[in-house]
């Protein structure tokens, strides 16, 4: 199916008409260029060539055909991207052998025959219908968001979802691992995770079915008010905004990201008219999460609840949008108060409210002036739990604003703002910037990215060899064969043929519109980046080597390896791409 199917869009459709609805375009020679959908530039560093069919991104160093913009773009996999781009081209997408699908697809079919009878079955409860239509959710809503029931105890069963999708012949090891039903280890049948509980599916943002999170129904003390799937192969709360699916052209529409606490307030803000909103699943907002949203608008406005958790949810979520360059803004409600209330009370007051939505560092610069004694306790206030927000701020300009925000706010002078802020300011300026959420280090999982990395560098420099102009390609050649020991030959003909071509209209197209020293400037920095890799890597593993040396007592070794630790040393600091290409 895929390979016909992708012929056909690839006829229907050319990669301008699947860009220019996210990127403003302009004739750049024989290709097109604009400001890239995936930073926040101001010179525009996007190109589109129409006769290959690609695009390549500078500022993120991002490239490929119209599926993976697609890809990009709307937070999809391919067959997410084959489905959006069969749509826009009227390319009708043939199923699948069912033989040949892949237990990612048993997964998909199963947790949707779960939707679909928890759909059935909220028909019949006049209870979960009543409930709903209590909270202001309307029937048109219930069945657009394909809200559900799964019944259980003391009415029903504890087993009602897995003895029908057992009679339906799915296999009890797919429904384990589909997070549908647990318990199996006990040498009894398994038994439904969501029992008694209004079932809100979540999409992924291709709007397929991947987890689902059940709000109880009867009220419990033992049982938790909500219950959410456990991650999947399908479902990573980490990545998973719901709401995302319905909420992507809301957002570019509106130009801003509305983003709320729970699945109701989702709803019900999407019925009232904001369909830019969206909410995260089980776990703070993290930085796949920001990436999602700001794909498609840099302006945010956080609509969370008024009470401690939901202040702490806004500072943490804030920090790191401020830092990714993002116009963050705060809806205040009354404490205790959550949008969906809001909006079954009053819309209108929940529109103001979105409407009149302050910017973080002011609104923050409000609810600490509310707890302070005197105004000296309020300066110390203002030191420590905002000045680390204004120094997240990437703009000169904005930071130079909300200095003076703050300046005036407390009585005191912009200069002595600035110097307190600077302590703050030290531990921002890592090019790393820590996730909203800090996990423990995943070695291996950091190993693979930095060898990932280094082949994909390795890969770029290599296909330099082949666009620069003939005097500058023999120094690059020198350097990465002499100095670096790097097989050209193999490097180029281990290649992908798209990501080769990707390289080579990117670097085309960088030598078209760049000078001679701007393309040697190019040249040394990247292969001053590829030589730091290779020098991190062979350290590494040199270094581990001299471990097991040292644990197995050999002194031989040992000295022989500190040997060559010091001659990779010595090449590093004598390696100088820069004398090289500019001699």
């Amino acid at each position: 199916m895929a390979l016909d199917s992708v012929q056909q869009i690839k006829d229907r459709l050319s990669i301008v008409d699947v860009v220019t609805p996210y990127v403003q375009l302009m004739p750049a020679g024989k290709n097109l260029k604009g400001k890239s959908p995936f930073t926040n530039e101001k010179t525009p560093s996007f190109y589109v060539s129409p006769d290959r069919g690609m695009y390549y991104c500078f500022s993120s160093s991002k490239g490929g055909d119209m599926f993976t913009f697609v890809e990009e773009m709307e937070g999809v996999d391919f067959k997410g991207a084959l489905k959006i781009l069969a749509d826009k081209a009227g390319v009708e997408l043939v199923p699948e052998d069912p033989q040949k699908r892949t237990e990612r697809d048993n997964l998909y079919q199963v947790v949707e025959e779960a939707t679909v009878w928890f759909e059935k079955n909220i028909e019949e409860s006049k209870a979960s219908i009543d409930y709903l239509l209590k909270r202001g959710v309307k029937e048109t809503t219930i069945k657009k968001w394909r809200i559900g029931y799964a019944p259980g105890p003391p009415d029903a069963s504890w087993r009602g979802l897995f003895e029908y999708l057992k009679l339906a012949n799915y296999d009890k090891n797919l429904l384990l691992k589909a997070g549908l039903v647990k318990g199996a280890d006990s040498g009894k049948e398994p038994y439904d995770v969501f029992r008694d509980r209004i079932m809100f599916p979540l999409f992924d943002a291709s709007g397929r079915v991947v987890a689902f999170s059940g709000r109880i129904l009867n009220v419990n003390p033992e049982a938790p008010k909500y219950v959410n799937s456990p991650e999947t192969p399908l479902y990573n709360k980490s990545e998973l905004l719901y709401g995302y699916d319905k909420a992507k052209n809301g957002i570019r529409h509106l130009d801003f990201s509305l983003i709320v606490e729970g699945q109701f307030d989702v709803v019900m803000c999407h019925q009232a008219g904001y369909s830019n909103t969206v909410a995260v699943s089980g776990t703070a907002l993290t930085p796949h999460h920001v990436a999602l949203l700001q794909r498609l608008s840099q302006k945010v406005v956080l609509a969370l609840d008024g009470d401690r958790a939901g202040i702490s949810a806004i500072k943490r979520s804030a920090e790191f949008m401020l830092s990714r360059g993002m116009d963050v803004k705060v809806a205040t409600f009354p404490s205790g108060a959550d949008p969906a209330d809001i909006i079954l009370k009053d819309v209108n007051a929940f529109k103001l409210a979105i409407k009149n939505a302050t910017h973080v560092v002011p609104f923050l610069l409000g609810l600490h002036k509310e707890g302070s004694k005197d105004g000296r306790s309020y300066t110390l206030k203002v030191r420590e739990e905002v000045l680390p927000f204004v120094a997240r701020i990437p703009s000169a300009l904005d930071e130079e604003y909300f200095v003076g925000v703050v300046a005036e706010a407390i009585g005191s002078t912009k200069e002595a703002v600035r110097q307190d802020m600077q302590r703050f300011k030290q531990k921002t300026d890592s090019p790393e910037i820590k996730p909203v959420i800090s996990n423990e280090p995943n070695l291996k999982k950091d190993t693979n990215k930095a060898k990932d990395r280094l082949q994909d560098l390795e890969q770029y420099v290599a296909v330099m060899t082949t666009v620069l102009n003939d005097d500058l390609a023999k120094k690059v050649n020198k350097l990465l064969t002499n100095d670096l020991k790097i097989d050209l030959d193999k490097v180029l003909d281990t290649m992908s043929a798209s990501k080769k071509s990707e390289f080579t209209f990117g670097l085309e197209t960088k030598v078209a519109d760049s000078s001679l020293q701007q393309l040697q400037e190019e040249v040394i920095s990247a292969v001053t980046q590829l030589k730091a890799l290779i020098f991190s890597a062979r350290l590494a593993e040199l270094k581990e080597a001299l471990k097991l040396a040292e644990k197995e007592n050999d002194g031989a070794k040992s000295g022989e390896i500190l040997q060559k630790i010091t001659e990779l040393q010595n090449h590093n600091r004598n390696f100088d791409p820069e004398a090289v290409i500019l001699g």
